[in-house]
């Protein structure tokens, strides 16, 4: 979080503050509560969390699940305050039971917070609207509660898609539109399903449990849908970096606000030595293990606001905004080493060596689009790989 931009540090913390207020006003406000009805949907709220999908998003990740379905019915059935307790619970559940790695726990604050605002803010349409709560309720009313489910979803991929753009520097409606609009079909379903849930459970026809479990199963199953869509537009299978098509539209918007504010973009392109030969020599498995371990040393010199993608075959490129040359060749030489230090068993038994060349281009002195750019980068590349460094404004 250290490592993050000012504004987006700033902004986590307001809403994490919003998010304890709101959290503190429904406890504090928190009426009688059936205790059997609060634990079955902490429990079925802690089960959906595991049934969870990772939207990648620019080098982190956000998730999506079918909690979502069971805030609203606890919204519906016991009021706002259970319903934001619920959604806390299950914002939680999402951050800490099976992730990939484990959450900071600003990252896990600021997910609770997010979906805690949005079903305060919810919850408050909810009632104001005139809905009303309790399982003695002859009909669900379906204006506000299509209202208070629009606005949960709108301001929680709002916030969550604003700390995303203020980390790494890109449109809001970029973010949002990219990875979290898709979702919104989904989404409604579940709303959907919601008010039928509560319908049922109104009319005492607990037979809607089994049509409960099999709906949010499909919602996991769409959800998962999405997930592919994107990563098969923007993902490579090889690497999980980026694809050629996402780095050439990222580039070209990184250069348009470049130009807006008068800012440098660095380009590098990497390419692994000799990989024809790691091929020829220990086989296109072990090829492909070596395009893996560049890729993760890769990642470990991106900054936030950086994108890397494999290019094609063995090339790589890295995006560096509001960085010069010196600046560029810095982190190239950063990854350069990380690639040598890299342990791939079968190349270490061959002898044959794990190394990358390289070449930087910068906006605007070396072109103003991406093919320019790419092209100035990669004949560099080429005499790097020739041994020629003599040329960069990094040599010494």
């Amino acid at each position: 979080m250290k490592s993050a931009p000012l504004a987006a540090r700033v902004y986590v913390a307001v809403v994490c503050t919003g998010g304890g207020v709101a959290l503190l006003d429904a406890i504090n406000r928190l009426g009688p509560t059936p205790r059997g009805a609060m634990s079955l949907l902490l429990v079925l709220s802690l089960l959906s969390s595991f049934l969870k999908v990772e939207i990648p998003v620019f080098g982190t990740s956000t998730t999506l699940t079918a909690c979502m379905v069971l805030d609203l019915v606890a919204l519906r059935l016991f009021g706002p305050q259970v319903g934001v307790l619920v959604a806390a619970f299950g914002g939680w559940t999402q951050c800490t039971f099976r992730t990939r790695v484990r959450n900071p726990p600003h990252q896990t604050a600021f997910s609770v917070a997010s979906l805690v605002l949005a079903m305060w803010v919810a919850g408050t349409i909810y009632t104001g609207l005139g809905g009303q709560t309790g399982r003695d309720i002859a009909m669900v009313r379906w204006e506000p509660f299509a209202a208070a489910a629009t606005v949960c979803f709108v301001l929680n991929s709002g916030l969550v898609g604003g700390a995303v753009a203020l980390t790494t520097a890109r449109p809001f409606s970029t973010i949002w539109l990219d990875f979290f609009f898709s979702a919104w079909p989904s989404y409604t379903i579940g709303a959907v399903l919601a008010a039928a849930v509560v319908s049922g459970l109104q009319r005492r026809t607990y037979w809607v449990a089994p049509i409960l479990a099999t709906a949010l199963a499909l919602i996991h199953r769409n959800y998962k849908q999405v997930i592919e869509r994107i990563n098969d537009a923007m993902i490579d299978p090889v690497t999980g970096l980026h694809n050629q098509r996402f780095v050439t539209a990222h580039v070209a918007r990184e250069l348009t606000r470049a130009r807006r504010e008068h800012d440098s973009v660095a380009l590098a392109v990497f390419d692994l030595d000799d990989f024809k030969g790691i091929n020829d020599r220990v086989g296109h498995a072990v090829g492909n293990r070596a395009l893996r371990s560049v890729a993760d040393a890769l990642k470990g010199v991106v900054r936030g606001t950086d994108v890397c993608a494999r290019y094609g075959g063995d090339e790589f490129v890295l995006v560096m905004a509001g960085c010069d040359a010196a600046d560029a060749w810095r982190r190239v030489d950063e990854a350069r080493s990380a690639v040598q230090s890299a342990d791939v068993d079968e190349l270490s038994t061959a002898g044959v060596p794990l190394r990358i060349s390289a070449g930087v281009a910068v906006f605007p002195d070396d072109g103003d689009g991406f093919d320019a750019l790419f092209s100035a980068a990669d004949a560099r590349m080429y005499r790097f790989k020739r041994g020629n460094r003599a040329w960069s404004a990094h040599a010494s």
